[in-house]
């Protein structure tokens, strides 16, 4: 359903012009988002200085004794989050006032988080594995950004569709069943679109 980054093709090996790609530690990143880099940086510093060094001791990102750094890097990437847009919408949600809408990520920023950090992470109340849905962990802030940007996916809903979806299943507020942020909308018989460019 999403459509995935893919590079701009240069003519005859030129070099790259602004707007293009660029390859930093092995990873393809649009040219001139240093702001982007910025936030993965300081998010990736993060989860290697304290996030990876707590699981290393034991540490859990999916229970309550998580020390609250999911929250912590949900609140770290939001520059990233803020800059994709809504591209899925259900029939009620685009009926109300735009300002009555609810902004839903289709896969929860928390298991955005763990695919980050740490896949193995996976909230085991909804996983039957803790597979790597895109790619994760994170190895640098390049990767951190083609991970984060593959999994982001948001939708307008109601704020009644919203609250089925985040109480359909267990810890469905924090993850879907094996990453899977659709079947959250299947099993709470919410249906989504995709949005015309122009809504």
């Amino acid at each position: 359903m999403e459509e995935q980054f893919r590079p701009k093709e240069t003519v005859g090996g030129s070099t790259p012009s602004r707007g293009t790609v660029r390859k930093n530690h092995g990873m393809r990143i649009p040219s001139g988002d240093e702001r982007r880099l910025r936030i993965a940086t300081e998010a990736y510093e993060f989860i290697e200085g304290e996030v990876r060094p707590f699981l290393a001791a034991g540490g859990r990102l999916w229970s309550k004794g998580s020390l609250g750094y999911p929250a912590r890097l949900r609140q770290m990437l939001q520059g990233l989050d803020s800059a994709h847009p809504v591209t899925f919408a259900t029939h009620d949600a685009m009926r109300l006032d735009p300002r009555q809408r609810v902004v839903e990520h289709v896969v929860p920023v928390k298991r955005i988080v763990i695919e980050l950090v740490d896949p193995g992470q996976a909230d085991p109340r909804s996983n039957t594995a803790a597979e790597p849905l895109a790619g994760g962990p994170a190895i640098s802030p390049e990767h951190l950004i083609v991970i984060f940007d593959q999994l982001l996916l948001k939708c307008w809903v109601t704020a009644e569709e919203h609250e089925r979806l985040n109480r359909i299943g267990p810890s469905f507020q924090w993850d879907a069943p094996n990453g899977d942020g659709w079947a959250r909308y299947r099993m709470a018989g919410v249906k989504a679109q995709p949005l015309a460019a122009n809504s």
